[in-house]
Order: C-alpha cells, then structure tokens, then sequence
C-alpha cells in the first residue's frame, strides 16, 4: 500500500495544482485544488485499489508536522510585536467564533430533529477541530455517531473557511494590502525573489523543535469539568513560535533561512490537503444521500456564522486590521487549510501571526464548548 499511497499523494497534488490557476471572475480556489482533486482521486482510486486509510493518517501526521512547524518558525518573527499591539483581543476572538459555532449547533438542534450526537460531531467538523472531536468522544457510548458528524462535517467546514477568505481577499484588496503599524511585513514573493544564498537547514536544531513539540501536545491537564490537551498541532505551533522568538539557545540555532521554511510549509501543505481529500473521498461521496447532504449543510451553516461573527466584531469592535484579522479567524477556525488560504490569497505571511495568536484560546473554546454540547445533549 506505501507505493500506491505515495502515487496516489502526488497525483492528487499534481491535479490540485492545476485546478488551482483555474479562474471564475475575481476568484480562484488556490491551494484548496488539491483538497478537491484528493477527494476525488480517493473516490475514484477506492474502486480500483485496496486503499487502506491508515496509511493517509500517517502522511497526514507527518504533513502537519512541517506544515505547523514551518508557519510558526515564520511567525515568531512577528508575534511578539502582535501580541503587544493586540494581547487580549485575540482571546476574544478565539473564544467568540467558537462560542457562534456553539450556539449555531444549539439553535440547528432546536430547528430541525436531527440525531443530537450527530450534531456534536457537526460542530468539531464545521471548525475543523480534531482536539474538539477527541474531547467530544470522551467518555461516550455514541463515538460512532459523533464521529460519522464530524467525518461528513469536516469537508463543509474546509471550504467554507477556504472560500471565504479567498473572497474576503478578492473583493478587499486594497484593505488587505495596508501593512499593520509597528510590524515588519515580507510578503512571500520577496523571500523567493532575494538573491541572499540559502543558509543549510540545522536539522539538530529543527529536530528539537518538533520533539519538544509533540511532548508538549501530549500534555493531559486534567481540569474538573474537562481534559485540556494541545495535540501534535497545538503542541509544535506554541514550540515553534517560542524557540523561533529566541533564536539561539546552548547547542541550538533557530535562526532559519525564510525561503527553506517556505518551501517546508508548501510541501507539508500539499501533503495535508491531499491526505485528507484521499482518506475521506471515498466516505464522503459514495455515501452522498439526502442524509449526508443535511448534515453538509448544517456543517456550512455553522462554519459561515462562525466566521461572520468573528470577521464583523474582530474588525467593527476590535479594530484589527484586516490582513491579520484573517489569519485570526482561520486561528479561530483552528484551520490549518483556511491559514494556506490566508497565506496564498494575501501574499502577505504576517497572517501567520494572527492565526498562532488566536489558535490556542480557540483550541481551548472547541474543548469546553464541546463539554458543554454533551452535558446539554
């Protein structure tokens, strides 16, 4: 199964990349292409090949491993400068968009007659959030259910981030173009067209990273009402934004070059979204009903009113400028496709930033607001 997994990988990507460029008026799906060739390669592929999931789940690992540690090696340049601009208002950004995702799902379970353990997967999926599904599922007899919510939630809640932000950045260029003050901006263009040499990566240095990483993503925090844990994402976003604003310590170097992370982050990029296309295509569309396609739209309900509210109070109340705003509501998401996106849309990496910032308090939001829907529910 490696082989096939690993053709199947680069086929995908190699369609994705395709059907990126591809235009209709101001909008282009981008880096998502390859989330919609995966999902459909994996279809197609399942007929032909004995395709075991399990072997998608270790590349999928593996992709958000460079892809997190990458983007937050980028931001730690920046986020010392965010954090003192904006500290407490992204807390409140990452707790409002899961709060909105929360209350949607309360209101969806009040409006229709739809299985209620569906509708707690709905919500992790619609945000994106396996932590949310893990603190979901504990301590349940009904994780198959909860689950099958999340695994048909998920894609909606992908490309209801995608989509947004590329059309938030496609009909507001000139605001996404305005640099934040006091903030250094390199939009990635600039990394690639610098004729600096390329410092050699210290992988002594990146190893430590990402062993320090996991360690801490697999820290259990037992609280009285819920367990806290950061994941492997969580875990090496908060290593790598931490070591990255040091940059040296004893032995370690963490001074990396930008134009190698940028190709780390690209890669693991088409590696996430390609696995993830791969593992669900099959599911996803072989099982499309009047049923599944219900619960899509729940999904979508829930991730568009998330990012409305998020979007109106970040920029109307909060006064965040908008290019930081956006990768603060794919932190808020906790997604990973909806940052690409960002990143892609803006040409402008100080996004990064904006989602590290939001990401933890939204992570933290997921796991209580999950709690809560299985004692209610």
């Amino acid at each position: 199964m490696g082989s096939k997994a690993v053709f199947l990988i680069f086929f995908s990507i190699f369609l994705g990349l395709i059907l990126g460029k591809l235009k209709i008026g101001k909008l282009r799906i981008g880096v998502s292409g390859t989330l919609f060739s995966g999902l459909f390669v994996g279809w197609i592929a399942n007929n032909y090949f004995d395709i075991e999931t399990i072997a998608f789940n270790y590349y999928f690992q593996f992709s958000l491993i460079l892809f997190v540690s990458a983007v937050g090696l980028i931001a730690s340049k920046d986020i010392k400068s965010i954090l003192k601009k904006y500290g407490s208002k992204f807390i409140v950004l990452g707790f409002l968009i899961t709060f909105s995702g929360f209350s949607a799902t309360l209101i969806l379970s009040l409006l229709s007659d739809i299985n209620k353990n569906y509708l707690i997967g709905i919500f992790s999926g619609a945000l994106t959030s396996s932590p949310g599904l893990a603190s979901a599922i504990e301590n349940t007899l009904h994780d198959s259910e909860i689950i099958f919510g999340y695994s048909i939630g998920y894609i909606p809640g992908v490309l209801a981030v995608i989509l947004s932000i590329y059309s938030i950045s496609a009909f507001s260029r000139s605001k996404l173009s305005h640099k934040p003050k006091e903030t250094k901006i390199i939009p990635l263009k600039d990394t690639f067209d610098s004729s600096k040499s390329t410092k050699p990566i210290d992988y002594f240095s990146y190893s430590f990273i990402i062993i320090i990483g996991i360690l801490i993503g697999n820290i259990n925090i037992n609280l009285k009402i819920f367990t806290l844990s950061l994941g492997n994402t969580g875990g090496i976003l908060i290593s790598s934004l931490f070591f990255g604003s040091m940059k040296k310590l004893w032995k370690f170097n963490f001074e990396f070059d930008r134009k190698i992370l940028h190709a780390i982050q690209n890669l693991g990029l088409h590696l996430f979204l390609s696995s993830i296309g791969l593992k669900s295509g099959y599911s996803v569309i072989s099982t499309l009903n009047l049923n599944t396609l219900y619960i899509m739209a729940f999904s979508l309900v829930i991730a568009l009113f998330s990012i409305l509210i998020g979007l109106t109070f970040g920029y109307k109340i909060l006064k965040i400028e908008p290019v930081i705003l956006l990768g603060a509501i794919t932190g808020g998401m906790t997604s990973t496709p909806g940052l690409a996106a960002a990143i892609d849309s803006t040409n402008n990496e100080i996004v990064i930033a904006g989602y590290g910032a939001t990401y933890p308090f939204a992570l933290i939001g997921m796991i209580l607001f999950n709690k809560i829907l299985g004692l209610i529910f």
